[in-house]
Formats: C-alpha cells, sequence, structure tokens
C-alpha cells in the first residue's frame, strides 16, 4: 500500500511539472496562445497552454502571463505573430528575456529542433 501511494504521489508530481511552463529566460519551444490582451500602457501579456507560473505581468495580470512591453521595437509584428496563432490555433515559440517573462521572439509553428 505505502508503495502505490509512493507511485501515485510521483505520478502526480511528474503530471504537474510537464503540465505547466516555469518562468525562467529562454525558449519555450511549443506553446498554444490561449489569451491575448493589450494593456493600458500600449504593451501585450499573453496566456499560453502550457502556463507559465512565476510571471511578473504588466498591468498586475498576475504570474500566468507573458509580457510584450509597448518600448519593444518589434512590438507589432510580434503582436500580429500571436494573433495569427491565436486564431489559426498554431503554437508558437516564445524567448523570454528574463525571469519575469519578458517576450523577446516570437516563432509562428513552434520551434525547429
Amino acid at each position: 500500500m505505502k508503495k502505490v501511494l509512493v507511485s501515485l504521489i510521483a505520478l502526480t508530481s511528474a503530471a504537474l511539472i510537464t503540465s505547466s511552463a516555469v518562468a525562467e529566460s529562454g525558449w519555450i519551444v511549443t506553446a498554444k496562445v490561449i489569451r491575448v490582451v493589450g494593456t493600458i500602457n500600449g504593451g501585450i501579456n499573453v496566456r499560453l497552454s502550457p502556463e507559465l507560473t512565476s510571471c511578473v505581468s504588466q498591468s498586475g495580470y498576475g504570474p500566468n502571463y507573458a509580457s510584450l512591453y509597448p518600448s519593444h521595437a518589434g512590438k507589432d509584428k510580434i503582436a500580429s505573430i500571436l494573433l495569427a496563432a491565436y486564431l489559426s490555433e498554431k503554437p508558437v515559440a516564445i524567448y523570454l528575456t528574463d525571469s519575469n517573462c519578458t517576450i523577446g521572439e516570437v516563432e509562428l509553428g513552434g520551434r525547429a529542433q
């Protein structure tokens, strides 16, 4: 019985780890865009699946949103890619520049391995 309980806890932990993306810098290779928010400062927040869990998003949207700031030189191009991904339900790859989940780059279709 104890062995079964330990196995169930291990499987549950593994499922939780694979169902969310921890906020850290670097590439999220494949994600689905599930929400796009235009913020009051002119930026964009994006919610993904698998979900991010530790972001510091702009305008108080919480730990599940990556942020594209209005000062980003490619903001309009990245916004169009995010909207295309959302509308077509195609995956994206997103490069986070820091542990706050600041968006630096986006690739429609996911990242080639």
